[in-house]
């Protein structure tokens, strides 16, 4: 019998759905992210302490990560990401109101906080929703048009994000104003319907027992060598991206110094030009990955393959956007480093689906924050290394040099074998 297509197998946009969608619209209304480490190098932080403050930001979400999904997963998912989200709050609040290196540390503690919480338990209240409805073939399908809504946000933010640093002149602000559409996801995470929080009240004495034995639940899971595969194979080049990602405002800075597309503006509002029309283009790029990493997954022999073969190339665009940064190609650099983006967005509902395979969907919040914990490792690590580099040789060859190390460490890993 001939397998049946997965872009013929359908599923109807109902009201959780939209709540789905506008809760990611929302929470990617970040508009600091487009000049986050414009905003430290404009402050006098060096790229070293910039790989400091990054790895800082991960090594919270590490320590707090696995405790975080058990407690999602046995008090309720809904309940830790408003804890996430107020936690966020805080953290805007905060480099709002300081500045200089101690001061961000402080922020990211908070920013650290909320993300621990936020990673992977939505997702895992996704797939509950999946499953309840019986729609879990359609993960890679659902998860990636509702992902596509979050690059949308993501690409108005850059437009607002550059409209107002041109006018006011002002990072400091645009942490301010992120705090308001993080408000609103926090009235929309309370209005989900109440099978989506995962758990039921109990004592204190029976909720330890159920924290101890859901960790050891997990712990037991992650024994298996497969399974530290198939959590690497997910993690790994996410925390790559992220280790990476804000670099792309250098290169856009370095595009923008050679050509100048309106005259008689100072400097700042030209980088914010260039910077504000780029993410915008990027982000609506990435939204439409998303929505198409399905047909990734159909023209994959099997979804690790189609993993791999993403990771590989991604690291490889590394490669190809430092080299042309290095001899003065700004704008091929650009084009390149922005393909980077748009491979994480293609891979990443692949990921979801392929890890939510592997393991039982009562624990799914502790297993994607075990996940997500490996990535914040490998980001946190290579924030660090990347930021030594970086201070030692620049930009293009900091860059270079760790992606051609991690796709060298790619091709390595995959000429061994583990038995399932």
């Amino acid at each position: 019998m001939m397998r049946q297509s997965i872009s013929e197998r359908h599923f109807y946009k109902d009201k959780q759905y939209y709540k789905f969608c506008f809760y990611g619209f929302f929470k990617n209304l970040r508009l600091f992210d487009p000049f986050l480490l414009l905003y430290f190098v404009d402050e006098g932080i060096s790229y070293s302490q910039i790989g400091i403050l990054y790895a800082f930001r991960e090594v919270i979400i590490n320590l707090f990560e696995i405790i975080s999904g058990v407690i999602a997963d046995v008090v309720g998912r809904k309940n830790a990401m408003i804890a996430a989200f107020v936690s966020y709050i805080v953290s805007f609040l905060l480099f709002y109101s300081f500045s200089g290196f101690t001061g961000f540390l402080l922020a990211f503690f908070f920013y650290g906080i909320g993300d621990s919480f936020r990673t992977g338990t939505h997702k895992a209240m996704i797939n509950a929703y999946l499953l309840r409805n019986n729609w879990q073939d359609e993960k890679v399908r659902y998860y990636g048009r509702t992902r596509s809504w979050s690059q949308r946000g993501s690409a108005i933010s850059s437009l607002l994000s550059a409209f107002l640093l041109f006018y006011t002149g002002r990072y400091d602000f645009l942490f301010l104003l992120t705090a308001v559409p993080y408000v609103f996801d926090l009235v929309l995470l309370s209005s989900y319907p109440s099978y989506l929080n995962g758990a039921k009240g109990m004592s204190k004495s029976g909720l330890w027992l159920k924290v101890k034995a859901h960790f050891i639940e997990v712990v037991v899971a992650m024994k298996k060598l497969s399974s530290v595969r198939v959590v690497i194979l997910t993690s790994s080049f996410t925390g790559y991206y992220k280790a990476v990602k804000d670099y792309i405002q250098i290169i856009i800075t370095g595009l923008a110094a050679k050509f100048i597309i309106i005259p008689h503006v100072n400097n700042e509002q030209h980088i914010a030009i260039y910077i504000g029309l780029t993410y915008f283009a990027l982000f609506m790029l990435n939204s439409v990955a998303s929505r198409n990493a399905y047909k990734i997954e159909q023209m994959s022999a099997t979804l690790r393959i189609g993993l791999i073969n993403l990771q590989r190339s991604g690291y490889l665009l590394g490669v190809v956007a430092s080299l042309f940064f290095v001899f003065d190609y700004p704008l091929v650099a650009l084009l390149a480093f922005a393909s980077i983006f748009i491979v994480q967005n293609l891979r990443r509902p692949l990921a979801v689906n392929y890890i939510t395979k592997q393991f039982d969907e009562k624990m799914m919040a502790s297993i994607m924050s075990v996940e997500s914990q490996s990535e914040t490792l490998i980001s946190a690590l290579l924030a660090l290394l990347l930021g030594i580099l970086v201070d030692l040789s620049g930009v293009g060859w900091g860059i270079g040099v760790l992606s051609v190390l991690l796709l060298v460490l790619s091709v390595f890993a995959g000429t061994f074998k583990v038995k399932n």
